[in-house]
Formats: C-alpha cells, structure tokens, sequence
C-alpha cells in the first residue's frame, strides 16, 4: 500500500506540481530581489512603449495642410517647447550665435505689462561655461538680463569622474553661487550614502549663475550598456573633498559630521569607491587598515630629512551636497513648493509638502530616480509633423524690446507657461539621445520627465506581494498544464499562455503605467517546464519500456501503445472477463508421427497463426501449455465487447484452421476444441518480485478450461457458457447443447456451441 502511495507520488502528473512547487518558490525569492534581469526588463519596457496606444497618430486635419494635435489628458498644456531649430540657424548663424540673441529671446519672453500673464519658468537648455569671445561684454549684459526675468532657469551637468583639482575648485565655486542664492535639498531621510556620488561638475559663468531663478542637474540615466534614456534621477549628489589623511592618522571619535552630510571613503587600485562605516573603533581601524594595504594603491612621502622615503595609504573627507534635477526644480516652481518642502526617501518616495493643497508623492529607486513616462515620439516642428508636445522655433520669439515698458505687450500668450529652449536640429551639438521612442532631443526628453511630474502619470511597478503571488500562480499553472497534458498540445498551450501574459503585461502599461515583471515568471515557467517534460522522458519512458517488455508478447502492439497512455494497475484486480482456452485433439498421435523438430515447426505454424488472430481481436494472450493457448478479453485495458471479442475470435481460428488443414497432408491436419465463458477473475502480475507473470485466477477461469475438454464428449469445436452467451446472443448463432455439472461447481451450466455470426 505504502509502496503504491509512492509509486502514485512520482508519477510526472503528481510529481510534476512538486517540481512546479519548487521552481515557484525558487523564482519568488528572485522576485523579490530587486534589479533581477533589470537589464532584459528594460528592453520590454522599450517594446511596451513601442505597442502603446502613445504612438498612435493624434494629429488631425481641420481643412488640408491645417493641422491640430487632438488633446491627452497625460500631457500637461503648460510644457512649451522653444526648438532652436533650422530655420533660427539660418536666420542667427551657426551655432553658437551670439549670446546677445538669447538677450532678445529672455526679452521678448519676459517683457509683459501684466505680470500674471507671464510665463512660470524659462528654461535654458543652454551652457554659457565659457567668456564669450567674440563679445566679452555681452556676457554682464546676459547676466543682467536673466536677473531681470527672474523666471530663467540654468542647468548644470554633473560627472562621475574629477576633472582636477583647478578646475572643480573653479566650478563648485560658482555652483555654490546657485546653492547660497537658492538653496538645495537637504531633508535626506534614510541611507544617503549609498547614493552614487559625483566628483565633476560643469556650470556656467558666475555673474550668469548669480541671476539664475533655478537651477538643476540636466544627468539623464543610461543604467544598462544600451545607453538608452529611460530615467531620470530627481536628486543627486555631488561630492566635494574636503581633504584626505593617512589611514595610520584616523583614531576612534575622528571628527566627521554626518548632519553636514560628511562621510570618510578610500578607492581601490581600480578607481572603485569604499565607504567606511562610522562611527570608528579600534576594531574597525584595523580591519580597514589591512585592507587598505591590500587593494588601495600606496602613496610615498619623504619624512622630514628629506631622504626616507615612506609608504602609507590615504582616506578621502567628503562633504555630500544634494542637487536637484532642471525638471524637479521646474515641477517645484510649478507646484509652488522649495526645497524645504522636501523629503526626500531614496528607493522609497520623495515627499512634496506643498503651502497650498495635498503632498505630492513621487516614486523613486535608490538612485531617487523616476522612470520617464514618455508621453509619444519625439516631436516635429512640421507642420504636420508628429506634435506629442507643442515645439515652436527659437526663431519665432526673438524681437528687438524696448527698455521702455509702456511698449511692452499686454500678454504673450505664455500664461503660466513652462518654456523650455533646447537645440532641435542636427547641425547642433550631439544632442540627440536613444530613447524607447527612438532618437530624440535632450530638451523633450527633459519636456516627458517634467510631464510625468505634472501628470502624476509615474510609471511602477505592482505591489511586490501581487508580484509574488503571479509568479507563484503562473508557475503553478504552467507545471499543471506540461504534467497533466501531452507533449503534443503541452507546448503550444504553453506557448499561448507565455504570448497572452506578454501582452496582458503590455496593456496593463498602457492602461495604467504599472510594471509586472514579466521576465521572472517567463523565465520560471521556462525551467518549469523544461524540468518537467525531462522528468517526463526519465521516469515515463523507462515505465513505457517496462509496459513494453511486460505486455508486448500478450497483446497487440495497438494495446500496447494504449497501455503506455493509460498503464495498467499492477497487482490482483477482480475484473469481469472473457477468458478463452484451445487445445489439439490427438496431440500425442501427431507427435509420434513426426520428428521433434517437425512437429515444433509445424506447432510453430499453428501457433502463430491462432495467435495474430487473438491479437488482432484485442486479445491478451497468457501462455502456451504445450499445444494449449490461454487468452482473455477486456485485460489490461477494458473493452465492454470483451465476450463478442472473444466469440469472433473463436470463429476466425475455425476459418484459418480450415484454411491450413487444405495446404496440410491428411497425418499433419488438426483439430482442435476452444472453450469460453464470461464472468468475475483476478487478474494481474502473479508471483515474485524477480518474475511475474500477467495472469488469470478464479473459478470461472477453471469453467472456461473444463469447456474446452468438454468438446471431446459432444464432437463439437467451441463451447460457450450461459454467461457468455447471455452477453452475445443477439450477435452470433449458437445451438444448446446441454445442462452440465463441471468438476469443482455444485450449480449446473447450459452450454452453447458457437456455430457462426449472425
């Protein structure tokens, strides 16, 4: 029974959800780590954006060559796109122009009699690093002019790497004109540290900064080898050092104030950062000591005569300042919020506490980066070009503006407006970037992140439990279906379902910008089901050739195959049955005549022949007993029409006997008696565990065999009993013979002979 239990257990049906189970468990722990297979997720990711509703064309014709973009409620109408585009190329020069051309364009911009109708900010996609050397003193009057706005906003770019100690001093030096006028971010909750820092900086001219209303880090995110642009990090850090010591020099309670967002590192011989953890103890001295000297390259100093030479490794001070991105500060100014109003919770949230209405929540990863939730494909300035933002040219908004401000405009129809200025021409600067959309330019890939700000439209990812519970139901669901289905429909179901999840996966992100891994699941229903179909071939196929070897000399290679689909049950099992006895008549007579080895040739003729009848039917052949035949209908496999299966059978021997006995001479000719009856036997794998046989036991078996002997009193050739005539009656012709009491059965038995089908 136990045995049984654990034979039922491993069969691929039942044991295929155990493997199913374990690979569930396995790929929801990977679920859970986050940045598993991020790289491949962000290529679907693209492909998603790819089969979005965004990139359908939502241009319309109001009458020919006029065109309108129908509106999008995930795009905010206040982002303005000012392209410095072919046609402001042709008309200023090439690139760069005069400075005093952006004076004209802050001029015409901001120039306004009413002040509500203003623009909100005016962001310049623009570097001005250097003194302009065609006009130096265009540089005061540009200065003075974006003071003047007091809407200009100016980017900075930060740079993983130091570009010396000259340089850095000169531009933090000006970008601490941004932080003192303005402010930066400081309300850091959680691990700051494990922030990427940044060494190099590169910002404008410090009387240019000084008139800045807002400044931000232009960074986009390229995380993956493809350099696609996919995030944008909101709050970065930038990492000034403050000065560094020999490692023999720090002590327990060496001063560094973390409140000031001051930290202590070292790098390895590959450039790799290495915090150290505070605060300091004896303890960690010396392990950090040791391993210093291993991966740290040395530093070599003289002492102060001048001639030892001395080795010691070194310890970087740094003091962390937060910078916020160009679209962040612009979202702020838009919101109406500072940076006070920030927290800021790296791989969580960052909280926007606004003087006025709810706090806004936005997503980040440990980066405090958004995914940008590009609105459609890069714009046009055509006129019926793709529009997924409003872009006018550069060209359009610069006029000669009075100082006078009686003649200044009533408005300019940029009320509340984000303008943006970038470069959208290809004789420009490299700035053109690969994006899920394609190429497009730096200014609207800055324009989708501040949308996705405005918009609220973020892209996550589901909750992690649903993420779980998904992995776990699919993987479930792909195990059920390779283990209780055949390889033949198994694998396209499969298929279909893996298809179906992808594009479910693809319309969850259209309809709601939510993210489901959908790599994970994938990759584990893969293994699931590979797992499963090679258990599958290991297990069921050394069971088929068991079956193979065990039934393949009983029945026909027809069952057989059936049997492999559906094997029998081993062991005893009472089951109704035909069983069906022949026999030689004169045997002894005939073998006198002939030699041992014609008579096992002419036997071997005989047999053959009976036996690819009772195969052909559905038989089971038992054994051979010398020239006996013992066979049976409706085991293994059960067929109702087991007795009429066995009458035919009978019939067709008595046609093929006839048949040999023509080609035969008269002393090789047979007769033969076949007995049948129908009821109740055991049936199964009798005797040892080293040797069974498939066999029948019970009375009625001992019936059907007294039958067969029992044609030598009545001189007929197949006698049935009531119990299988009682089955067949209306199908064959049979004559009663008689009322018999058979040796071991008190209850007598009407006999029949089969004498033809009707």
């Amino acid at each position: 029974m136990i045995k049984d239990k654990y034979r039922r257990l491993f069969k691929t049906r039942n044991f295929g959800l155990i493997i199913g189970f374990i690979f569930a468990l396995l790929f929801c722990m990977i679920g859970s780590v986050s940045g598993f297979f991020a790289g491949i997720e962000a290529k679907l990711l693209d492909t998603y954006f790819s089969l979005s509703t965004k990139n359908d064309d939502r241009k319309i014709a109001d009458q020919k060559g006029a065109w309108y973009t129908a509106s999008d409620e995930n795009i905010s109408d206040d982002i303005l796109i000012l392209g410095i585009d072919l046609k402001t190329l042709q008309r200023f020069g090439m690139w760069p122009f005069s400075r005093s051309v952006h004076v004209d364009l802050i001029n015409t911009i901001s120039r306004i009699k009413d002040p509500s109708e203003r623009e909100k900010v005016l962001f310049l996609d623009i570097f001005f690093i250097d003194n302009s050397v065609t006009d130096p003193e265009v540089d005061q009057l540009l200065a003075e002019t974006i003071a003047e706005s007091g809407t200009v906003f100016l980017e900075s770019i930060l740079d993983f790497y130091s570009f010396g100690e000259v340089i850095d001093e000169e531009m933090f030096a000006r970008q601490s004109i941004l932080f003192e006028n303005i402010g930066l971010v400081s309300n850091i909750k959680g691990d700051w540290k494990k922030i990427l820092p940044y060494y190099g900086l590169q910002t404008n001219l410090p009387e240019i900064n000084a008139g800045a209303s807002g400044y931000g880090a232009a960074n986009m995110s390229s995380a993956y080898i493809d350099n696609v642009v996919r995030k944008q990090p909101l709050v970065l850090k930038y990492s000034v050092l403050l000065g560094e010591a020999p490692v023999e020099m720090l002590e327990p309670g060496y001063p560094v104030d973390e409140s000031l967002f001051q930290r202590l590192a070292w790098f390895d011989k590959k450039n790799v950062e290495h915090q150290i953890e505070l605060p300091l103890t004896e303890k960690s001295l010396e392990k950090l000591q040791k391993q210093m000297y291993k991966s740290a390259p040395p530093l070599y100093y003289y002492l102060d005569d001048g001639i030892t030479e001395q080795e010691t490794r070194v310890v970087g001070v740094f003091e962390d300042f937060f910078v916020p991105s160009i679209t962040f500060s612009m979202a702020l100014k838009y919101w109406g919020a500072t940076y006070d109003d920030c927290e800021v919770v790296p791989g969580k949230q960052i909280t926007v506490n606004r003087p006025s209405g709810d706090p806004i929540i936005i997503p980040v990863d440990d980066q405090c980066a958004i995914f940008i939730n590009f609105a459609g494909p890069a714009s046009s300035l055509a006129a019926d070009g793709v529009k997924t933002f409003p872009v006018r040219s550069y060209s359009g908004y610069v006029r000669d503006t009075s100082d006078d401000p009686e003649t200044w405009p009533e408005t300019g129809g940029l009320k509340n407006k984000l303008v943006m200025v970038g470069a959208f021409d290809k004789g420009m600067a490299d700035d053109e970037k690969q994006t899920p959309f394609g190429m497009m330019y730096g200014i609207e890939i800055h324009a989708n992140s501040l949308n996705t700000m405005l918009t609220g439209n973020y892209i996550r990812y589901i909750p992690s439990w649903l993420n779980t519970l998904a992995i776990f139901v699919l993987i479930m669901l792909i195990a059920f279906i390779a283990s209780r289905i055949g390889n033949f429909w198994s694998l396209p179901v499969s298929l279909v379902l893996a298809v179906v999840l992808f594009f479910g996966c693809s319309e969850l992100f259209d309809r709601t910008s939510y993210l489901f891994n959908y790599t994970i699941p994938f990759v584990g229903m893969v293994f699931t089901y590979v797992a499963i179909i090679l258990y599958r071939s290991s297990t069921e196929e050394r069971e088929k050739r068991k079956i193979r070897a065990m039934f393949g000399k009983y029945v026909s290679p027809d069952v057989v195959s059936q049997m492999i689909d559906h094997p029998p049950e081993l062991g005893g099992i009472d089951r109704e049955l035909t069983v069906f006895f022949s026999d030689i008549r004169g045997f002894t007579s005939l073998s006198e005549t002939l030699t041992p080895q014609e008579l096992v040739k002419h036997l071997n003729v005989y047999l053959s022949a009976m036996t690819d009848i009772i195969l052909e039917t559905g038989g089971t052949l038992d054994k051979y007993v010398g020239d006996e035949i013992m066979c049976f209908w409706g085991a293994p496999l059960e067929v109702p029409d087991h007795a009429a299966r066995a009458c035919r059978c009978a019939l067709m021997q008595k046609v093929k006997l006839a048949e040999l006995n023509a080609a035969w001479p008269p002393e090789k000719q047979l007769a033969i008696g076949i007995g049948l009856n129908t009821g109740i036997m055991t049936v199964g794998n009798m005797g040892s565990e080293g040797r069974m046989n498939y066999t029948l036991m019970g009375d009625n078996v001992n019936l059907g065999a007294r039958l067969e002997g029992t044609n030598k009193v009545y001189g007929t050739m197949i006698i049935v009993s009531e119990y299988t005539y009682a089955m067949v009656k209306d199908q064959f012709v049979f004559r009663e013979l008689d009322t018999i009491r058979v040796k071991g059965k008190n209850k007598p038995v009407v006999i029949y002979e089969l004498a033809g089908e009707l």
